[in-house]
């Protein structure tokens, strides 16, 4: 059993630096600086994130999960540019942002405001949800867990893991929900 939706962070969880800490505003994807250029600052996705994102396009077994993301970044439209210009696969046109179905991307709660908006653009409810953040500021997955009863939730401080993601359909598909990790 699969979840329905999948929401994740952004800073931190797919991709450092955080938004308020670039120099300047995103512009292009640099293959030799691997990743999306702000100024002087180059945004990257984690590894384990940039795996987890091609697993979801090409793995057939995780084809009918939608991706959401929910972001409480101060600069949305740097997060957004972030997701249009990273590639999802190499040599391919194809960019992250065209895997993500539903954008939550402005400062406020996930739980009192992202996660309401998602169960009613994506039509998925709460208990067919699984969410993934990096919690270093506050504690978003407890907040979700709380407010959104139902949700599966995986914290990811050092940015997320394959590992995290492998941990979260297993306790998903076992039937488990809040937070997890």
């Amino acid at each position: 059993m699969l979840p329905a939706l999948i929401v994740f962070d952004l800073d931190a969880c797919l991709w450092t630096p955080e938004m308020y800490e670039l120099s300047a505003s995103p512009s292009a994807y640099c293959s030799k600086r691997g990743g999306v250029i702000a100024g002087r600052d180059t945004v990257s996705l984690f590894p384990g994130a940039q795996s987890v994102l091609q697993r979801l396009c090409t793995d057939p077994a995780l084809s009918g999960i939608q991706i959401a993301v929910a972001s409480s970044t101060t600069e949305p439209t740097f997060a957004h540019k972030c997701l249009d210009e990273f590639p999802l696969l190499p040599g391919k046109f194809e960019k992250v942002g065209d895997l993500v179905r539903f954008r939550q991307v402005y400062p406020g709660s996930k739980g009192g405001q992202h996660f309401p908006k998602l169960k009613d653009e994506s039509g998925v409810s709460y208990d067919n949800m699984v969410f993934f953040d990096d919690c270093t500021y506050s504690d978003n997955c407890a907040d979700v867990a709380s407010r959104c009863p139902g949700v599966l939730c995986v914290r990811t401080p050092r940015g997320l893991t394959e590992e995290d993601f492998d941990l979260a359909l297993a306790a998903f598909a076992s039937g488990k929900k809040g937070v997890i990790k």
